[in-house]
């Protein structure tokens, strides 16, 4: 079958949904799986991955740059925690020194690197921020400082202009039961990181090492070793963020799509527009997402261009949400404009939890 015969979960996803909905689906070179040829009622559209012709190019080159697009999100009056782009150690300290001292941490990335490559979290020190810094120059010549914002990490999936879905994802913890060690506790969660899908095996997370250093650290620090057995409910962290490489974290995905706030859901579809992405994944850094997102309690972080749907339709804990219905139904929609870049007014407008205007 042509679904079995696709590697990526992402076009497996997007082609079975398809089927469901009775829109044709081919690869459109055989053996390549780069685009994707959907065809219903006559109108055929390629896709590539969460990708058509309704993202201009420009978008999607702002949303690569980071710092081009901080700056349009904060000329737009959108929350973005301070930053920076250095190439010298010296101008990263300065730009540390300047912070006031309670928020003197920095996420160090490459300026132009995809994912979590090469980004190093809540880096404090001198010799930390020498040592980040040369870790993402090997991936990018220009670095990008950010300062620091504690809480957790939300993805907010945005298409044409409404928020479809929303995912908190946070470091993977053991819960105790009060008679297993925390060697056999990490054995479970690596056992039940796997899941079977409509589409196929899903990973939810990268396996936890047991003798891995960072995470016997954090457990030393809270007072224990492998050997002991947590008691029933007790729950102990895995990962510091401290000076952590952003790719060894292993993390799990939850729905919180019901939590976000009016507020939240109007800057959002604010920093889509922005960059003029027409589908968007925001990522954002707060306390609480069902708060009103400022400076004080947290910030936008990054637009995404090519957005990854898997966890909003297969999440660790939580609701499941058909992202891949609303975005096949947007590109089949009566043919629109491409969203285009531009100076953006924000209004003061009230939304329902999906987006729509009141």
């Amino acid at each position: 079958m042509f679904l079995n015969q696709m590697q990526n979960l992402q076009n497996r996803l997007i082609a079975a949904r398809a089927q469901e909905m009775g829109i044709a689906c081919e690869l459109l070179i055989p053996g390549c799986e780069d685009f994707l040829r959907l065809t219903q009622n006559g109108q055929t559209i390629i896709i590539n991955k969460t990708r058509s012709h309704r993202l201009p190019l420009l978008a999607g080159l702002l949303a690569k740059d980071k710092q081009a697009s901080n700056l349009l999100l904060e000329q737009r009056g959108l929350p973005v925690p301070p930053y920076t782009v250095v190439t010298e150690v010296d101008e990263a300290i300065a730009f540390v020194e300047q912070l006031p001292l309670e928020h003197r941490s920095v996420v160090v990335k490459p300026l132009d690197a995809s994912r979590s490559d090469g980004v190093t979290l809540d880096v404090r020190t001198k010799e930390q921020l020498i040592t980040a810094m040369k870790h993402a120059g090997s991936f990018s010549r220009q670095i990008m400082l950010q300062q620091y914002v504690a809480g957790l990490d939300y993805r907010v999936l945005v298409i044409d202009g409404k928020v479809e879905a929303v995912t908190c994802y946070r470091p993977v913890e053991l819960i105790g039961d009060g008679h297993s060690t925390i060697s056999e506790l990490i054995a479970a969660l690596n056992a039940h990181r796997i899941t079977q899908t409509p589409i196929g095996e899903l990973e939810q997370w990268a396996a936890i090492e047991t003798e891995n250093s960072s995470v016997n650290k954090e457990l030393k620090r809270q007072g224990y070793n492998s050997i002991d057995i947590p008691s029933a409910g007790q729950s102990l962290s895995l990962y510091a963020t401290e000076n952590m490489e952003a790719g060894a974290i292993r993390e799990l995905y939850s729905d919180c799509t019901d939590d976000i706030c009016r507020q939240n859901i109007e800057l959002c579809i604010a920093a889509a527009k922005a960059l003029g992405i027409d589908v968007a994944g925001i990522d954002i850094r707060c306390q609480d997402i069902a708060r009103p997102l400022t400076l004080e309690q947290g910030g936008i972080l990054e637009v995404n261009a090519l957005p990854d749907m898997i966890n909003h339709v297969y999440p660790y804990e939580g609701q499941s949400r058909d992202v891949v219905g609303s975005y096949l139904n947007y590109l089949f929609a009566t043919q629109k404009e491409p969203v285009r870049t531009g100076t953006y007014t924000q209004r003061s407008v009230d939304y329902d939890v999906t987006g729509n205007p009141k």
